[in-house]
């Protein structure tokens, strides 16, 4: 079969895709991060969470709306090339494959941390080793396989958190712990600029439900689903994300009597005992450097694929294996990247770089749906103007409250990164003397 034949291979249903999405954004994803957004957000997790969730709410609209416009592999680059023009599409595809390409980076350094907790004796380079090999392997073998492990990981990350929720009602009724508004609401601490700060890094854990736009073209029906999948991702883990934490400050109001490294460990040893303990440090390892990781690897891949397609990157990042039918060059060249940076930058860095590329295509994003469904639409109804122009608004305002507040390293690291973009742009149009090069899908 020649490679023009091949095509990614449609499988996925809605529930696939929730949970692809679920999975991606990780459900004990609290766990590990808890520790790190106490100090910025003044013990306020929860708020920084419900602030996130909504931002990505309305947001999540505007990708619903391209979703069921332009059903095809590629996500913010496709939706922003589609809704304006191809330039400001590669930028902002661009953009955010900077966060893809960070985001199984940090999943690889958060599993092994946890990992060598479990198995002292391992060398960390085995650990990081070991996870991507076993992505890049699973993720080679197709989409199926990868929804097939992403229901199981998300099976046990329910079991984790079950346990938590109901320990921590059982403490409750008891006695030994009281109802508190702490990690939602502390008057005595509040401090917007520390919230917003915390939102920032908190943005990371609902980056999924982009993913799932990554996968139009192995979905069912990606003119419904697609679009129904990422809003449905966005409520069901930002509400999980908010009763998760309020129950830690349940738990432990007083948030700075609590180790940042193991904060929320603590506090599962308190309502569950070492059990829970151990079992939840098992599957952070298995949740971030396989769930995470893997769907991180899954996601970057569709972007080259689509990036590589339209020529605007090598044309060899579209080449489909013709038995499995996944962008296999692409997903060899992103496993071999995420474990040479895992291997080379500390964890720290990781995070205060992640986010930007995020941020700035959702600014893109919401800027396309108000060009492309309001401002060349004559028709402007009140239904039109709050679906199409009010939304957006209120997700592009919210994206770049968030943008204006992130780490200065962020910011300069990820203008580099557009600005080599925007050289890529130059050499491959000549000077701008030929057209940014785009995929015709009219011919797909």
């Amino acid at each position: 079969m020649s490679e023009s034949k091949v095509k990614l291979s449609r499988s996925l249903s809605t529930k696939d895709l929730v949970v692809y999405g679920i999975i991606f954004m990780i459900p004990v994803a609290p766990i590990a991060f808890y520790g790190s957004f106490l100090a910025p957000a003044h013990g306020m997790v929860a708020l920084a969470y419900l602030i996130g969730m909504i931002a990505m709410l309305f947001t999540g609209f505007s990708y619903a709306s391209m979703a069921k416009e332009f059903p095809y592999a590629g996500s913010v680059y496709t939706y922003v090339q589609k809704g304006t023009n191809p330039l400001l599409g590669f930028l902002s595809g661009w953009g955010i494959t900077l966060d893809y390409i960070l985001i199984p980076v940090i999943t690889y350094l958060i599993s092994a941390s946890f990992g060598q907790s479990l198995l002292p004796g391992t060398p960390f380079w085995v650990w990081i080793i070991g996870i991507a090999v076993i992505n890049t392997v699973i993720n080679l073998l197709g989409i199926k396989v990868v929804s097939k492990f992403s229901w199981l990981l998300f099976g046990l990350q329910a079991i984790v958190l079950i346990a938590f929720l109901i320990g921590t009602i059982i403490a409750l009724s008891k006695g030994t712990i009281g109802f508190n508004v702490s990690s939602l609401y502390n008057a005595n601490h509040f401090d917007l600029k520390g919230v917003v700060q915390a939102t920032g890094i908190v943005i990371v854990s609902y980056l999924g439900f982009d993913a799932i736009s990554t996968l139009s073209e192995e979905a069912n029906n990606p003119r419904k689903s697609v679009g129904k999948a990422i809003v449905l991702s966005i409520i069901l883990i930002g509400s999980l994300f908010v009763i998760v934490t309020i129950f830690a400050g349940f738990v432990a109001p007083n948030y700075s009597k609590l180790d940042p490294d193991t904060a929320f460990l603590g506090i599962l040893e308190k309502v569950g005992g070492n059990w829970l303990v151990h079992l939840a440090e098992l599957t952070l390892v298995l949740s971030f450097g396989l769930a995470g990781g893997q769907e991180g690897q899954t996601a970057i891949s569709r972007i080259l694929y689509a990036m590589g397609r339209d020529g605007v990157l090598p044309k060899p990042l579209a080449y489909l294996h013709p038995r499995y039918n996944t962008p296999w060059i692409s997903i060899i060249l992103v496993g071999i990247i995420s474990a040479v940076l895992s291997l080379s930058i500390s964890l720290t860095t990781v995070s205060n770089l992640i986010s930007f590329g995020a941020l700035f295509g959702f600014l893109s994003l919401n800027v396309a749906v108000i060009w492309h469904f309001y401002v060349k639409n004559p028709d402007k109804k009140g239904s039109t103007v709050v679906k199409y122009l009010v939304s957006p608004l209120i997700g592009f305002s919210v994206s770049l409250w968030i943008f204006l507040s992130l780490a200065s390293e962020a910011k300069v690291t990820g203008l580099i990164w557009l600005v080599i973009g925007f050289v890529i742009v130059v050499y491959k149009t000549n000077i701008f003397k030929k057209p940014v090069p785009q995929f015709d899908f009219s011919e797909s």
